[in-house]
Formats: structure tokens, C-alpha cells, sequence
């Protein structure tokens, strides 16, 4: 048995339709009791639908980048786990890092090299971090997130310049850390980013005009990050 007849089995399939069926039954769940309160309140259902209507439309691109980080997780570890992981509380930048290091830390080169060899023996420790890690933030935030949001409002209010310096260093550090790195892991990864970050401005030059587009300025730059990519792949 090979890796990815465990990662696409139909076990696993059935698994990850199940629990998204019961997400799926509370959002609708939650959905018509938040639209009933809403016409309680006197909200026209005219004017509810037209909500409704405009809320369905602005999140399909959006939704794109969730695509986008299903396609790239797949080939690495197969298609109902990515899928569930994004689908529930995920995002292809933490599946991947999480992933990557929990190969490497049973002793694998990287995630890649895991998925090359066929090997069974990671994939518990892959979904056991993946699924872990991540639940730290819900966690966290049950104990501390009401103190923690009434202190940013308080700071929020008072306008202190301190803090937006403070935002903006740590920004800036981050910033610092990670494109460096994706600058010099390969001309791929260099082509990629600098052409991101171009449409990216562009994008947001252009959403002071077209205030709508400020929405889908990273679906669209990932959608064009891949292309680059792809293309570039091709011609090097």
C-alpha cells in the first residue's frame, strides 16, 4: 500500500464528507436562525435577498485561493485531507509549513521527498500536527480574546503613535525575513514573487478608484502568481 492510496482512499473520503456535512448543517443552522432574528428586527425580506444576493457574488473569488491551495496540497497529500484542512480552519501557507515539518521531524528531508518514497509510516504524525497545532489559536482565543480585543479598542481610541510604529516595524520585519528567502531559493521563486508584488500595487492603485477590487487583490495576485510560475517553469 502506497501513500496515496492511503490519502485518497475512500475511507478517508467518506471521513472528511461526513464531518463537513456537519459543518455544512450548523452554518445552515446558525444561517436561518440569524435570518429570522433579522426579519424580528423588521429588516424587509427584499432587502435581506438583495444581501444575500451581493454576499454570494463577492465570495466566489475569494474562494478561488482556497482552490488554489487545494490544487497545490493534492499532488503532496492526496485530495480529501487538504480539502478537509481548508474547508475548516486552515490556510495553504500554515498546511504546508505544518505539514513539511512534521517529515521532517521523523526524520524526512522535506515533504516532497516524504511523498517520493511511497511511505506510509508519517501520515498519522501529518495530520495529528496539522489538525493540532492549529486548534491552539480557537484555544487561546476562548480564554483571552475579550480582554485582549477591549485593550486593542482601548489603543485603537486613544491613537497612540508608538503602536501604529510598533505595527508597522513588525510588518516591516516580517516582510525582511520571508522575501529574502523567496528571493534567492531560485529564479522560479524570484519571477513569482516580484510579479505578485507588482500586480499587487498595481491592484491597489487601482482600488482607490475601484473600491470593490480591494477585496480581491490576493485571489487575483495568486491566480497570476501561479501562471508566472508556470510559465516560467516552462521557458527555464
Amino acid at each position: 500500500m502506497s501513500i496515496f492510496d492511503v490519502l485518497n482512499s475512500k475511507v478517508l473520503y467518506i471521513a472528511v464528507f461526513a464531518a463537513l456535512a456537519i459543518i455544512f448543517a450548523m452554518c445552515v443552522f446558525f444561517f436561518l436562525r440569524a435570518r429570522r432574528r433579522v426579519l424580528e428586527l423588521g429588516v424587509k425580506k427584499g432587502e435581506l435577498n438583495e444581501v444575500l444576493k451581493s454576499s454570494v457574488i463577492f465570495s466566489v473569488i475569494p474562494s478561488i485561493s482556497v482552490i488554489i491551495g487545494l490544487i497545490s496540497l493534492a499532488p503532496l497529500l492526496g485530495t480529501p485531507w487538504p480539502w478537509f484542512r481548508l474547508s475548516v480552519v486552515g490556510a495553504l501557507a500554515y498546511e504546508l509549513m505544518s505539514a513539511d515539518l512534521a517529515v521532517k521531524g521523523v526524520g524526512y528531508e522535506s515533504l516532497a521527498a516524504f511523498s517520493q518514497t511511497g511511505s506510509i509510516d508519517a501520515i498519522g504524525t501529518i495530520m495529528f500536527v496539522m489538525s493540532l497545532s492549529i486548534m491552539s489559536g480557537m484555544v487561546f482565543n476562548v480564554f483571552f480574546l475579550d480582554k485582549i480585543h477591549k485593550r486593542v479598542s482601548q489603543v485603537g481610541q486613544k491613537q497612540d503613535k508608538f503602536v501604529a510604529l510598533a505595527l508597522s516595524t513588525l510588518i516591516i520585519g516580517m516582510m525582511a525575513v520571508f522575501v529574502p528567502m523567496q528571493l534567492i531559493a531560485s529564479k522560479i521563486h524570484a519571477i513569482t514573487l516580484i510579479a505578485s508584488a507588482l500586480l499587487t500595487y498595481v491592484l491597489t492603485r487601482l482600488s482607490k478608484k475601484v473600491p470593490w477590487l480591494s477585496d480581491y487583490i490576493m485571489s487575483f495576485a495568486l491566480i497570476f502568481g501561479m501562471a508566472v510560475a508556470v510559465m516560467a517553469t516552462r521557458v527555464l
